[in-house]
């Protein structure tokens, strides 16, 4: 037992290949619960590995699907930037990627009922509404602040705390380095024991993980820096909520620091989300097989197919846009043309619209709003939501089921 009662002084002062200390101070027939007892704390805890080290794999496939991912991305990046009002179809990105994000923590909130407006709260779980919101706006925050300030530990905990905002029982811990441990926060399989790091051990953590990110002399390749980073923050648990969502995040913030998408238009958590059970079961066979590579692959395979899939989204909204161009143009009258063809650009950013958001945006009659909302409802083009008790509620039914989930 001496021999995992290691600190982090012989972390740094061995040169283990990252994860690999574990292989060589463990008994072939331990299933990772390398635990040592934290007397300050009161309970056993893991010291993981820091992670500001060389780290190399044996695995051939990695490269392989490395090359593929980037590759992608460079394609969804071109295809992002020459893709025309591209701004217009940013909320909804950015909305399917919260939304993705909490259901893998189990949220039941869908798409649409990110967009409900406040007046219709009879449509939506409030608590779980108010959790996307939140996310909604911690990530525009974030690629707002990005283009002034580069990523940093400051960033993070914004983002965290914008993400906790108005919410019981955690508002008060938002962005803030979690004093004690909550167990809830553990997403991982049920029968492998874990508990984070304590306090007093944080500060190395985030530290080390901090150098690891600037750190160009390691000459790792940046994708597996973000997959290394990703297992390292739900490995460390630096808050005592959210730590799932926030990570996520943190992803799409560290692909707009690098380049690798110049929008947020890439949705790593819909990948997440559809691949959920082994998402956590990969994250866990580190811990417990000390096998980071199966993961690596695993991120890498998500990052090519979320590429992918945004770049076929896109591909889906042009389509989309020029066959409702040509519906305006071949069944309504040519003095409809400019406020229709309006109004349907009105819904790419805001899918829900009463007849008030109509005539304020079009800046038409309560009556003139009325009957044009009237007959893009007659071409199929929009939908009523059901049920509203005040100010009916229409949306644009196909563009939101580009992004169902």
């Amino acid at each position: 037992m001496n021999g995992l009662l290691l600190n982090f002084n012989t972390f740094i002062l061995n040169k283990i290949p990252l994860f690999n200390y574990m292989t060589r101070n463990l008994n072939k027939k331990t299933t990772g619960n390398y635990t040592y007892q934290s007397f300050k704390e009161g309970y056993r805890s893991v010291t993981p590995s820091l992670i500001n080290r060389s780290f190399e794999w044996k695995d051939k496939q990695i490269n392989i699907l490395l090359e593929r991912a980037m590759l992608e991305l460079g394609e969804l990046n071109a295809f992002s930037k020459f893709f025309p009002n591209i701004n217009r179809y940013i909320p909804l990105f950015v909305a399917q990627e919260a939304v993705a994000s909490n259901m893998i923590e189990g949220s039941k909130c869908s798409l649409p009922q990110a967009f409900v407006p406040e007046n219709s709260k009879s449509f939506k779980r409030i608590y779980e509404q108010k959790e996307i919101t939140n996310h909604i706006e911690a990530i525009k925050w974030g690629v707002k602040e990005l283009k002034r300030f580069p990523l940093s530990v400051r960033l993070i905990k914004e983002a965290h705390r914008i993400l906790c905002s108005d919410l019981p029982q955690l508002e008060d811990f938002g962005g803030k380095i979690r004093p004690f441990v909550n167990s809830k926060d553990n997403k991982f399989d049920v029968g492998f024991k874990y508990s984070p790091p304590n306090k007093h051990e944080l500060k190395i953590l985030i530290n080390d993980a901090k150098k690891f990110w600037r750190n160009d002399n390691l000459e790792l390749p940046l994708l597996i820096k973000m997959a290394i980073s990703l297992y390292q923050f739900e490995n460390i648990l630096p808050f005592l909520d959210g730590n799932g969502r926030t990570a996520r995040t943190l992803i799409l913030f560290e692909m707009m620091e690098l380049n690798f998408v110049h929008k947020p238009v890439f949705c790593l958590s819909v990948f997440f989300e559809r691949n959920r059970l082994e998402y956590y079961h990969r994250l866990n066979l580190i811990r417990s097989k000390n096998d980071i590579e199966q993961w690596i692959r695993f991120f890498l395979t998500g990052i090519k197919e979320s590429a992918r899939y945004s770049k076929e989204i896109l591909g889906n909204i042009n389509a989309m846009v020029e066959r409702n161009e040509k519906l305006i143009e071949e069944h309504m009258g040519k003095k409809r043309h400019q406020s229709a063809k309006q109004l349907i650009t009105e819904f790419y950013s805001k899918p829900f619209l009463s007849v008030n958001d109509i005539k304020e945006k079009l800046r038409l009659s309560f009556q003139s709003a009325n009957l044009l909302i009237k007959e893009l409802e007659k071409l199929g083009l929009v939908k009523e939501l059901v049920g509203a008790r005040r100010n009916r509620l229409f949306y644009l039914w196909e563009y939101l089921q580009l992004f169902e989930l």
